[in-house]
């Protein structure tokens, strides 16, 4: 008996050896084991309908900055931000003292020149007369050569005062012309139908003559302005079709037509500009909203992969594939794309393939990977 429950003790004993064997040798497996945890997905030869997504603000087709013309006091300010106004309406009006003041400085001087080409008139009328009688004279000998010249030389000098009366009559009135004209642009008219925006004045402030005063927004189209990247750029025509959703609509959609594209990229943004006109015939779009952009670029055949695979390294974007139990990074070129896939071209990728869509973003180059659900 006690041989027995010894032998049982001793193969109870040697059991409990061989998990704890066995549990070391599986903690010895996986310490060793440093291979990277990947999710991985068969790429595909699809065909998908492309749209690209880009988002902006609206603003008015034409907009219109108005400055002032003139510096001083604002003494009428005839609308505010919101309102509509017509082609020629009086929107501001500013106090310009020292354009008063030249006025009537201006006004004086032309007078004044006035009355002297009256004076200049009647002396060399005097003049005149007084010449052509020495003249008869001194063709009969009555009076002397003396005489007769200076007579002559009165009737000159008195047609030089004229003409020098007349000329300074014409830079007064040229003064004056001018001094009316700056006086004149202390009325700010719009020379536009639309909206007042960007109004904050109050009156009795001082402005300066090129300060921004107002904005007239044409609203009757809008357009909204968004940035596209250079690989989808060149299928983007002026007009290709875009559907917006407005964010203050409610993610209403509305449609759109490409209007102007841009030949060069932003430098800072390295995007293209795309300017897409709205109709707004019932003005419910106003300047300032937020808009979303789906452009339409067609259908694409080919290489489609999520968007989420796919790692910008410095300037390139790469795709990080499996080959032969290793991570291996393929330089792609994106041909077209929507907001979660794209059709892309790369050197060694085809369909077929395994694609990592998880654990690419700290994957290295050349290194071990291990599936995982």
């Amino acid at each position: 008996m006690k041989m027995k429950l010894y032998n049982k003790k001793i193969i109870i004993g040697l059991a409990i050896l061989a998990i704890l064997a066995i549990s070391c040798g599986k903690k010895k497996t996986q310490a060793i084991d440093n291979s990277r945890p990947v999710k991985v997905q068969i790429i595909g030869q699809n065909s998908i309908s492309l749209g690209y997504k880009a988002s902006g603000t609206l603003k008015g087709i034409e907009e219109v900055p108005y400055t002032a013309t003139s510096s001083g006091e604002i003494v009428v300010i005839n609308a505010k931000n919101g309102d509509n106004v017509r082609a020629g309406q009086v929107i501001v009006s500013i106090d310009n003292q020292t354009a008063r003041s030249n006025v009537k400085r201006a006004a004086s001087t032309v007078n004044t020149a006035s009355s002297n080409i009256n004076s200049s008139s009647a002396a060399l009328e005097e003049a005149r007369i007084n010449y052509e009688k020495y003249a008869m004279l001194y063709e009969k000998r009555l009076v002397t050569e003396t005489e007769y010249l200076n007579a002559k030389t009165q009737y000159n000098s008195a047609k030089a005062n004229l003409n020098a009366s007349k000329n300074n009559l014409s830079s007064a009135r040229a003064e004056l012309d001018s001094a009316n004209d700056t006086n004149r642009k202390t009325v700010v008219k719009t020379n536009t139908t639309g909206t007042i925006a960007h109004m904050n004045l109050e009156l009795h402030q001082q402005t300066s003559a090129g300060n921004q005063l107002f904005t007239v927004i044409n609203e009757g189209e809008m357009q909204l302005e968004v940035g596209v990247s250079p690989e989808i750029i060149s299928k983007i025509h002026v007009g290709t079709q875009a559907k917006v959703k407005i964010d203050e609509l409610k993610g209403e959609e509305l449609t759109g037509t490409v209007y102007e594209v841009a030949a060069a990229a932003n430098s800072s943004s390295r995007q293209f500009t795309v300017k897409i006109k709205i109709p707004n015939s019932d003005r419910r779009l106003k300047s300032g909203m937020y808009g979303t952009a789906s452009i339409d670029t067609g259908a694409e055949d080919g290489l489609i992969i999520p968007k989420k695979a796919i790692v910008v390294k410095g300037v390139e974007q790469v795709v990080y594939i499996v080959r032969n139990g290793k991570a291996v990074a393929i330089p792609i070129k994106i041909t077209n794309q929507n907001e979660e896939m794209a059709a892309v071209t790369g050197n060694g990728l085809t369909a077929g393939i395994e694609l990592i869509v998880d654990g690419q973003n700290v994957v290295q180059n050349d290194e071990k990977i291990r599936r995982v659900q």
